[in-house]
Parts: C-alpha cells; sequence; structure tokens
C-alpha cells in the first residue's frame, strides 16, 4: 500500500437514471472511489444512503472497514455523494476548501499557497464548479498515469451530457480542464474510462 504512485480502485460505480418522461425525477448515487497512496487510505464520495450495505461489502473485500480510512474527499455536497457520510467518524472530511474532524475545523495553507488541497504527494484537490459552485475534483498520479476523480462533471462518460448544471461557462471550462489534465476518469456516477483526447 505504501508504493511510489497511489493506488485506485472504484468500489461501487454510481448510477444515475431519469425516471418517467419529464425528465423531473430520478434515482441517483455517487460512484465511491478507494485511493491508497502512502500508508493512507482514502475514499472519495460515499454514495446514497440505500447502498450503505453494499459499500460496507466493498471495503470489506479490500479487508477494511470504516474506521480503517483515513480521509473522506466529497467531490460535492448533493445527497447522492454524502448520504453515509456518518460511517466515517474517524476519517477527516476534506473537500476543495475545508477539512474537518469532529468538530475542528483545518485552516490548510496549501489552499492559499498552492490553489489545490494536498492530500499526499500523488493525491490532490482542485476546484472544478459547473455543476455545482463547490464542487471539485481528485488529481491523483498512478501507475496508469493520472487518473482524475471528478465528480459530476462529468455523469458516466466523456461526451455525455450533465442537464443539471450550475454554472454553464464554468462547467464547460473544467470540463476540457479535466481532459487534457487527465488520462483516465473516474466520473460522478459511474466506472473508470480512458480520456480520448
Amino acid at each position: 500500500m505504501s508504493g511510489k504512485l497511489a493506488l485506485v480502485n472504484v468500489l461501487l460505480p454510481g448510477y444515475f437514471q431519469w425516471l418517467g418522461k419529464n425528465k423531473l425525477k430520478f434515482k441517483a448515487s455517487s460512484t465511491v472511489t478507494l485511493i491508497q497512496d502512502q500508508g493512507h487510505n482514502i475514499l472519495v464520495d460515499t454514495g446514497n444512503e440505500e447502498v450503505e450495505k453494499y459499500l460496507l461489502k466493498a471495503l470489506n473485500k479490500q479487508g477494511l472497514k470504516p474506521e480503517n480510512i483515513d480521509y473522506l474527499i466529497i467531490t460535492h455536497h448533493h445527497p447522492d455523494h454524502v448520504g453515509n457520510k456518518h460511517l466515517f467518524k474517524k476519517a477527516i472530511k476534506t473537500d476543495y476548501l475545508t477539512s474537518y474532524k469532529d468538530e475542528q475545523f483545518l485552516i490548510d495553507f496549501d489552499i492559499i499557497n498552492k490553489g489545490k488541497n494536498i492530500i499526499t504527494d500523488n493525491i490532490s484537490v482542485i476546484s472544478t464548479p459547473g455543476h455545482s459552485l463547490d464542487s471539485c475534483s481528485v488529481i491523483t498520479k498512478t501507475d496508469k498515469g493520472i487518473i482524475v476523480v471528478a465528480g459530476d462533471l462529468f455523469v458516466k462518460k466523456q461526451e455525455e451530457k450533465n442537464l443539471v448544471i450550475q454554472n454553464k461557462k464554468e462547467y464547460n471550462k473544467n470540463k476540457k480542464k479535466i481532459i487534457k489534465l487527465a488520462d483516465y476518469i473516474i466520473p460522478g456516477h459511474g466506472d473508470m474510462f480512458k480520456v480520448k483526447k
């Protein structure tokens, strides 16, 4: 687990499905990703409450329990991405802007000085608003190249359009930025895919 570059494993590929013809209702749960680097177990997003037992089973397959997670990174704070946050009581919870554990918030000068939240030498979190104003992406150096856990900047595939966008200009700018940066992308509601340049 403490190799030179990070290991990335999609624990639960997320899902997103419109219900009915008018596209006003949908069911969704985020992709849940485990990143292991420099002795740390890092989870990105937690899915909705309905997938709790599947998440616990997926962690168990990796030989882990919720208390073994050191960091929980949230790509944005929509309910389908944070539904199981309560399981990870020992983890430092973080996004692009803040880190906290219990009721203590941490000031991270990496964000102020470097424009990113540095988790380890191989993992950092950058702001990628568009889908929501608080959206962020996790940049990870691996043996396969750069893997970006991009939240809902991508729903399932590279070309697919997201219909839930808070700021279209920022969304399009950040989507292009991640495509240029990444070799592989883990989207908000699907499995990892190789980037087409």
